[in-house]
């Protein structure tokens, strides 16, 4: 089983096998963890700079035979350029190898040990090579409407300033769908494209966070990509995450509504101090009001001085 980072990795590495002049002056073969991948990449750069128009399979037998990097033969490396990602997500890999080499770096002189190991932990988030097989939540379930919420908005991120004005991130309850809805929408009210590996890359931080807080996330049994790659591949319709919106918030607004408690019976009575039945010895109210010290009015006993 592969890493998060050697599928950044292996994606960059497509993208590059697939047009060369994507190679990056500031990407170094070094900067790969992967072995195999550093030696191809290499490679490439060292064809391409002398053989510019050499592209296709005929780079690819080029690099195989020139690189005899052990299972990355012409046939897996076809295969590899077949798989190229689409350019708008290569930023987000760029800075992934980018920040896991620098990471790599600051081990070798022992800077912030307790950040390192954070970080090469995140890199080191499992990616199976195949999606894991897990029983999804029943449909019926809170669970099961924001999972599908999610994949909705993964499948039409236009979607995002409608979805999130029905269903804002804060009510989602289940924590991976609460991060993966957040970053899809984040990256999608300002035109960004979020890719599998990001989402991954964005709950297992968001898990470590929540650990470093003193919180305790829970505890899937099913893999963080195996979860993202499921729903990518949810059958839905662009009218799924709207109706599905729609339930949630239905949903929320009856549990809030059998959830408000009913007020007490001295404050379903409660009368201004300005009315004059505030003296709880007032009952009859065509009475006149009861006589106060302040009102210069002392009540009478018996008949008063020279009557008869």
């Amino acid at each position: 089983m592969s890493t998060l980072l050697t599928e950044a990795e292996r994606r960059y590495l497509a993208a590059v096998l697939d047009e060369p002049d994507l190679a990056l002056d500031q990407i170094q073969a070094n900067d790969f963890a992967h072995p195999g991948y550093a030696r191809v990449y290499q490679v490439v750069n060292d064809i391409h700079r002398e053989q510019p128009t050499l592209e296709g399979p005929e780079l690819i037998r080029a690099v195989a035979e020139q690189a005899a990097a052990p299972g990355l033969d012409a046939d897996r490396l076809e295969l590899l350029r077949a798989e190229a990602p689409d350019t708008e997500q290569l930023p987000f890999y760029v800075g992934m190898v980018l920040d896991a080499s620098a990471q790599r770096e600051l081990v070798t002189i022992a800077a912030n040990q307790d950040h390192v190991e954070q970080y090469q932990k995140l890199f080191n988030t499992p990616w199976p090579d195949q999606a894991v097989a897990a029983i999804a939540p029943e449909a019926a379930t809170r669970a099961g409407h924001e999972e599908l919420l999610v994949a909705s908005l993964m499948a039409y991120p236009e979607q995002a300033r409608t979805l999130v004005g029905i269903v804002p991130p804060e009510t989602v309850q289940d924590f991976r769908c609460r991060v993966a809805y957040e970053a899809v929408a984040s990256a999608a009210w300002d035109g960004d494209y979020t890719s599998d590996v990001s989402l991954v890359w964005q709950i297992a931080k968001a898990q470590e966070i929540a650990k470093s807080l003193g919180d305790t996330p829970p505890t899937y049994i099913e893999p963080d990509a195996s979860f993202v790659a499921r729903l990518s591949r949810t059958e839905i319709t662009d009218q799924t995450g709207l109706d599905t919106a729609r339930h949630l918030l239905a949903q929320d607004l009856r549990h809030n509504l059998s959830a408000t408690p009913e007020p007490e019976l001295e404050q379903q009575i409660r009368v201004s101090p300005a009315s004059i039945f505030a003296n709880p010895a007032q009952i009859d109210p065509h009475a006149p009001p009861a006589p106060t010290p302040e009102s210069g009015i002392a009540p009478q006993h018996g008949r008063a001085e020279g009557t008869r």
